[in-house]
């Protein structure tokens, strides 16, 4: 059969892989831009002053674990030519230009800031950090809970702290799925997000798996499968303008060109707003275009369009080089219209940094000196200090999402049109690769199926039932421990005790904790 494949992502490179190299179909792979790869994007680093041969390779974008990332991992184990590292995947916050700033690398990281042991609201932040990783997993099989409740209504049923909520959880969900913090907290369903939060290890503090990444960055992988795929069948610059289906079934794609040709399935590895878009240009439903259902799922799904800054500029990063991390949020406090104080932007600001021997990419500081990626800067980087910068759409999971994602079975393959993407899961790597292995599989089904070189893991959830070092019955007990600490009242009878006491310390010490960072933005 002949087969087209509509965008060159992970899912799309993922379902090229399958059908190029393990069926006898032929598969075409259609791209919009001239380079392929999508969010797999890997640019070289230069500061101003060095030549071509001094500067890195840095990836804009990737990390993986052994655990959660199985069909992924497997698939560059069997490239000899790529070399995994591994490396770290820490996360700061710096709100106020620095006049709030934490890390959980370790307990000087949680206290780079002195002050913060007489500050009530940071020990009730680890308290209830504590105490989240220990009591989070119940909702997973408490069958009383909506699959609708949202994080900020999961959190105020659970009476955790503002402190909690506005400088730990919240943006670490805004961080992974870079994400703006309001929906995070209204739209965002809380059962979504501790079952990710369970299945990546992060409600542990031992047992945690290696972070891992690939030497040279993800364009050796996005290389390795293209290499393989004839030049005549691969098609960038081309972008798909419509798609509709036949009456022998067959599909029938046009590119922005002109030119048509004729396909016996098509997987549509692109955003789910570009296939909406492509297959509303194919027609309406009674001559082969789109379906009401069709319409109403790929519409249900909303993207979010993030700015990415590669560049050397350090005000971008926590005041205090302690909090210094591999993901590092930044935040500014605002007020509304009401007067309100809103504790984050309300779009996300995130700094990568990538270099240092055991931060993300394993490139020397003293080489390069400081390698930063910025998601939606919350000031423009000095100018000679900026190396590039891109747009990427990530996917919003919100409830509706949600449900869309487990309904998006009933249009697979019914117009011999398949879908895919990291979006019909949590909108990572693993996920999209996955679902381009999935679609790949059914699209040939039962007709010279395409046999892949390891079994794929097709439902992630399924998969980690049970978590590499996870201890459920102590988990069970120390949150067992904790509802009892909730239920008598004690965190609010520490309180009482614990915040005149340290109240009176700052005062003779003469600490004051809403002082402002003497960091300016334009500094």
């Amino acid at each position: 059969m002949k087969i087209a494949v509509v965008g060159s992502g992970v899912s799309g490179l993922g379902a090229t892989w399958l059908l190029n190299e393990y069926s006898p179909h032929e598969v075409h792979l259609y791209e919009s831009e001239a380079r392929p790869g999508g969010h797999a994007n890997t640019v070289r680093f230069r500061r101003q002053g060095q030549d071509a041969s001094e500067g890195v390779d840095v990836d804009t974008q990737i990390v993986f674990n052994p655990t959660t990332y199985p069909n992924f991992l497997r698939f560059l184990q069997m490239q000899p030519d790529i070399t995994i590292l591994p490396t770290e995947m820490t996360f700061s916050v710096s709100r106020d230009n620095g006049a709030f700033e934490w890390a959980g690398n370790n307990i000087f990281s949680v206290f780079c800031q002195p002050k913060r042991l007489l500050d009530p609201d940071m020990w009730r932040l680890l308290y209830d950090v504590l105490r989240f990783n220990a009591s989070a997993r119940r909702i997973l099989s408490d069958h009383s809970v909506s699959d609708d409740m949202s994080v900020g209504d999961y959190l105020e049923r659970e009476a955790y702290s503002d402190s909690f909520r506005d400088n730990y959880l919240i943006p670490m969900t805004a961080a992974i799925w870079s994400t703006p913090p309001d929906e995070c907290a209204t739209d965002f369903p809380a059962r979504t997000l501790i079952r990710f939060m369970r299945n990546h290890h992060l409600l542990q503090i031992t047992g945690k798996p290696k972070w891992l990444t690939i030497k040279g960055g993800s364009i050796n992988y996005v290389d390795k499968i293209l290499s393989r795929l004839p030049s005549s069948q691969l098609h960038l610059s081309t972008p798909v303008q419509s798609v509709k289906t036949l009456p022998n079934s067959r599909v029938q794609l046009r590119t922005a060109n002109g030119t048509t040709e004729i396909y016996d399935r098509v997987i549509m590895s692109c955003h789910s707003d570009t296939a909406l878009r492509i297959l509303e240009a194919g027609g309406p439903a009674l001559g082969g275009g789109i379906t009401s259902r069709e319409r109403d799922l790929l519409g249900t799904f909303k993207w979010n369009k993030n700015e990415c800054i590669l560049h050397h500029d350090e005000r971008l990063m926590p005041k205090s080089k302690l909090a210094w991390s591999c993901w590092n949020y930044l935040t500014t406090s605002t007020i509304d219209a009401d007067g309100q104080r809103l504790p984050n932007e309300p779009r996300i600001s995130l700094s990568y940094r990538t270099d240092g021997m055991n931060d993300l990419q394993h490139i020397s500081y003293a080489k390069h000196g400081p390698v930063l990626i910025t998601l939606n800067a919350p000031f423009e980087p000095a100018p000679d200090k900026i190396v590039g910068r891109w747009k990427y759409e990530h996917p919003i999971l919100d409830a509706k999402a949600v449900r869309a994602q487990k309904l998006l079975k009933l249009i697979q393959g019914t117009r011999s049109i398949w879908y895919a993407g990291a979006y019909t899961k949590y909108g990572f790597h693993e996920d999209g690769f996955a679902s381009g292995l999935a679609a790949a599989m059914a699209a040939v089904e039962g007709d010279s199926p395409a046999l892949p070189p390891f079994p794929i893991v097709t439902d992630i959830d399924e998969h980690l039932q049970r978590v590499p070092g996870e201890w459920p019955m102590l988990v069970a007990l120390v949150g067992l421990m904790f509802r009892i600490m909730q239920w008598v009242g004690l965190p609010g009878i520490v309180a009482q005790v614990a915040c005149p006491v340290l109240a009176f310390m700052r005062s003779a010490l003469g600490i004051s904790l809403d002082e402002t960072s003497p960091r300016a933005k334009e500094d």
